[in-house]
């Protein structure tokens, strides 16, 4: 029976550990969209043991990506590697199935979330940023474009083909080349490009509830009642929070053979401790707080951890 809806991911190999964590909870606590949906998951340069673990979470379809060749790798573009862009793949599926759902790789998903679909009554759904405005999104204004506009994560994307406007792989067309145009403008990736095809097409975006894409900084009762967790911006669940089902998820994934969190940045004191005890090899020191810059989280860790709080 053919399916009527993917669900699309998308990271490079250093976020490879971030994503089996996603997925992990995407299978466990989205079993229904899980089944009924096409799980792509598009990877850029993995290797071979990656793709092994990767597909060890769940059925799902991995394809290797890299951005057109015409788009200079810049220093803009790696800064999240290309990986970021495969975003723009979910309006070009969404010529083949009815729904996409686009997820990030730094999420925890905590309930079912094939009632998005449902919800939704326009053609693409998403959740205000924390970011206040897409001008937040890019170096300078373009022109043409209101970037005092209010600004939607890309984070949690839902898109509907029946109620589409403008032809799926001409927008995928298009976001490409705005992204060649502005190349050396872009501040934070897909999501300013994203954010200005809700303008150049006149799309009326569907705001769902942050319970949707919830960043991870929110106290515990708002957390609880989240389908997905996001940990936004520079907090992360490898080097600022102590999450539970975080935490056991990339425990497997460092007896599985999954290459460490190496996308830390370490003060040099901290690194040097960890050297000199051998203590690279722990999954908890791979993820507690830096304990020489930050001496009250990584307490706070080490106690969430030792007693097993859920966050």
């Amino acid at each position: 029976m053919t399916k009527q809806t993917a669900c699309v991911f998308a990271c490079s190999e250093v976020f490879a550990f971030a994503l089996y964590v996603t997925l992990k909870t995407f299978f466990a606590h989205s079993p229904q969209l899980a089944t009924e949906s096409d799980v792509f998951i598009y990877a850029y340069r993995w290797s071979k043991h990656t793709k092994d673990i990767i597909s060890s979470c769940g059925t799902v379809k991995i394809i290797d990506y890299d951005l057109p060749a015409d788009i200079p790798r810049n220093a803009l573009i790696m800064r999240f590697t290309p990986a970021l862009y495969a975003r723009f793949e979910a309006f070009n599926l969404l010529d083949k199935y009815q729904n996409v759902i686009c997820l990030d790789s730094d999420i925890l998903v905590q309930k079912e979330l094939i009632g998005a679909i449902d919800e939704m009554t326009e053609n693409i759904g998403l959740v205000k940023d924390t970011l206040p405005f897409v001008s937040k999104n890019f170096l300078n204004p373009i022109e043409g474009y209101d970037l005092s506009k209010p600004c939607f994560n890309a984070g949690f994307i839902v898109l509907k083909k029946q109620q589409f406007p403008v032809s799926c792989t001409r927008t995928a067309r298009w976001l490409y080349s705005m992204l060649g145009e502005q190349v050396d403008n872009i501040e934070l990736g897909d999501q300013g490009i994203i954010n200005l095809s809700l303008q150049k097409f006149n799309l009326r975006p569907y705001v769902f509830s942050n319970l949707w894409n919830m960043p991870a900084s929110n106290p515990r009762n708002k957390l609880n009642k989240a389908f997905i967790i996001h940990s936004t911006g520079h907090r992360k669940f490898w080097a600022y929070y102590y999450f539970h089902e975080w935490y056991s998820a990339y425990t497997q994934w460092n007896k599985k053979g999954g290459t460490p969190v190496s996308i830390r940045k370490n003060s040099t004191q901290w690194d040097y401790l960890l050297n000199i005890f051998a203590l690279k090899k722990s999954c908890f020191f791979q993820l507690a707080p830096d304990g020489y810059q930050h001496p009250i989280k990584f307490i706070t860790f080490f106690l969430k951890f030792l007693f097993h709080i859920k966050y």
